[in-house]
């Protein structure tokens, strides 16, 4: 990968992936990518892409979804580690990609590139839940069902069952999450109580056996 292009290490601060330089990135290889975005010198600019840029074009959305989308295939995990950690509860989850599957009845897009774009955020969304459960309920999950049925029961997704069936399963593995988490959650809360039932009962027999030798002398 020629990283000259994106500049050196003494330009880092002044690092901005803009429209053009996430294009050329699109073209690179799954390592290539994650490696770029994830080193000392570009993570700044990755992190504020993805966490704090206000203003998002939904050109700009489609593009980072199909990078992000490319990163899963890495084969460094600890780099799709750092760059997959921005995500939940990042701006661009919240604050652009939500509202853009909330709208895709507006889209510019074909119904092909639109059903790219819909199997890419169902595969950035199957990694998230298989990385880190707990963020079930940070990511956009619910209005990726939810805009996926809208096209379908529209019919303009009515030749691609099998795109429909992958988001309904996205679905359900978000709640079997959510369900897991909260029997986790319960389980835990059990045996912190535990303890402390157990020492009551101790307490209790120790009490009861003392009462019977005092009154009884047994």
């Amino acid at each position: 990968m020629d990283l000259g292009r994106f500049g050196t290490a003494r330009d880092q601060l002044e690092v901005n992936l803009g429209l053009m330089e996430l294009q050329s990135l699109e073209t690179e290889t799954s390592d290539e990518i994650t490696l770029h975005l994830t080193s000392s010198r570009c993570f700044p600019a990755t992190e504020y892409l993805l966490k704090q840029q206000s203003v998002m074009e939904d050109d700009w959305i489609v593009l980072i979804v199909s990078i992000v989308m490319k990163a899963c295939d890495c084969g460094c995990s600890e780099n799709l580690l750092k760059l997959l950690n921005l995500l939940p509860g990042s701006s661009f989850l919240n604050s652009h990609l939500r509202p853009y599957l909330n709208k895709l009845s507006n889209s510019s897009l074909s119904l092909a590139d639109l059903a790219v774009f819909l199997r890419n955020v169902v595969k950035i969304m199957k990694e998230l839940l298989r990385r880190f459960p707990s963020c079930y309920a940070d990511l956009p999950v619910a209005d990726l069902y939810c805009g996926t049925r809208m096209l379908s029961d529209t019919g303009q997704l009515a030749a691609d069952d099998a795109l429909v069936t992958e988001v309904d399963e996205i679905m359900k593995l978000r709640i079997e999450k959510a369900d897991e988490l909260k029997r986790q959650e319960e389980e835990e809360r059990q045996k912190r109580r535990r303890p402390r039932r157990d020492g009551e009962i101790t307490m209790f027999r120790k009490y009861t056996y003392s009462l019977c030798l005092s009154v009884f002398g047994c």
